[in-house]
């Protein structure tokens, strides 16, 4: 009994993919011209996919944090099974670690520049 309270204490997508950590997510930064990444389920046959984003912009040379967010499917299948105060509670601790651990803004910098300096040309 113990073993399906900490199961349930997991964040799930709606595939059945579980995630044990916000490290699972996978991160694309594919739309670059919007400084936005994407956080994608970490089952590479997950029928949504995109789970959320990161929105960001590049002032004076520094990463200013936008918004970040997951989208509402994610987030109601969360609170359905978790109850939503739980949810949230874990998501946004998701969201946190994400923005702070595990993304290299260094080199999202260093991109931006080297775009920049492409367009310039």
């Amino acid at each position: 009994m113990a073993k399906s309270s900490v199961q349930e204490a997991k964040i799930q997508c709606p595939c059945g993919r579980i995630i044990e950590s916000p490290g699972d997510y996978k991160l694309l930064f594919l739309k670059k011209e919007l400084n936005e990444i994407d956080i994608l389920c970490p089952n590479d046959t997950c029928h949504l996919r995109e789970l959320g984003y990161i929105k960001f912009k590049i002032e004076d040379d520094n990463v200013k944090f936008e918004s970040a967010r997951f989208y509402s499917p994610f987030v109601t299948w969360n609170a359905g099974r978790l109850g939503r105060e739980k949810a949230l509670q874990i998501l946004k601790e998701h969201l946190r670690a994400i923005i702070h651990e595990h993304i290299d803004w260094n080199k999202i910098k260093e991109d931006y520049k080297r775009r920049m300096r492409e367009r310039e040309k």
